[in-house]
């Protein structure tokens, strides 16, 4: 899940996460003497990967600059970006591009449930918050949108991948706190100086020993971005290693991890 950001100007303010709207009072309603047939949750799945796979499309056509892929990352993709990656011990994670939440989904999966149960899920934290958070950054609005109805458990915030250290910052994280970020971003559309203030940033909040992990498409390597990004990755992390290229994914794809 690719996409592409473009900078915003600072802002005077501290960011605001995504605030799942109020459920509506339920109704009460007489109990029918036949019951109703049973849901199917494949079909159910189906329909959430299709409408999630229209909505990327959708938004790929109206912001292809913004966008960089015509379709989400692939569960195997997902599974190469988490292999080996300890998240359920993690404290602080952060995503950047979840766009529908192919990335996002595998690491619910693998933290569960009970990671929730001293997490920040209010838009804004402090001192006194619980320590436990995972802040989810889109730039496309109406991605973040769709994620946050989908997630309301993380904290999704609609800006720019850029502004990462005021936007924990505002969240009581502190520069050198985060344990992993994880990246779907489509680092060689960026300009040079976009890419290095994110990867800069990133740097900046992880903690000794944290990981990033981020993807390249096999075919970006013909773009001048991928080599201006390897030379920044290396000059910033202690580490960098690249897995074998994802056939399954469309396009093929490989893994960043990079140490801090």
């Amino acid at each position: 899940m690719c996409r592409t950001l473009k900078r915003r100007p600072a802002r005077a303010e501290s960011p605001i996460g995504y605030t799942a709207p109020e459920k509506e009072p339920l109704l009460k309603t007489a109990v029918p003497t036949t019951s109703a047939p049973p849901s199917n949750p494949a079909r159910a799945s189906r329909r959430t990967s299709l409408k999630g796979r229209a909505a990327f499309l959708r938004e790929f056509i109206k912001s292809p600059g913004t966008v960089a892929a015509v379709a989400p990352s692939s569960p195997r993709l997902a599974a190469a970006m988490l292999r080996g990656l300890d998240v359920g011990s993690a404290r602080t994670i952060v995503e950047y591009g979840p766009g529908t939440g192919a990335f996002t989904r595998a690491v619910l999966d693998r933290i569960g449930p009970a990671w929730f149960a001293g997490a920040l899920t209010s838009p804004i934290g402090g001192a006194a918050a619980p320590t436990r958070r995972f802040i989810a950054i889109e730039y496309t609005r109406a991605l973040a949108d769709m994620l946050g109805r989908s997630h309301p458990e993380i904290t999704v915030v609609h800006d720019s991948a850029a502004n990462v250290v005021p936007i924990c910052e505002a969240r009581g994280v502190r520069k050198g706190e985060v344990d992993c970020v994880i990246s779907g971003l489509g680092w060689p559309s960026f300009t040079d100086e976009l890419r290095s203030e994110i990867l800069e940033g990133t740097a900046q909040m992880l903690k000794p020993g944290g990981e990033f992990r981020t993807f390249g498409y096999h075919v970006g390597l013909l773009m001048p971005g991928a080599w201006h990004f390897r030379r920044e990755v290396r000059r910033l992390f202690r580490e960098v290693h690249i897995g074998r290229v994802v056939w399954g994914n469309m396009p093929p794809a490989f893994v960043y991890r990079c140490v801090k």
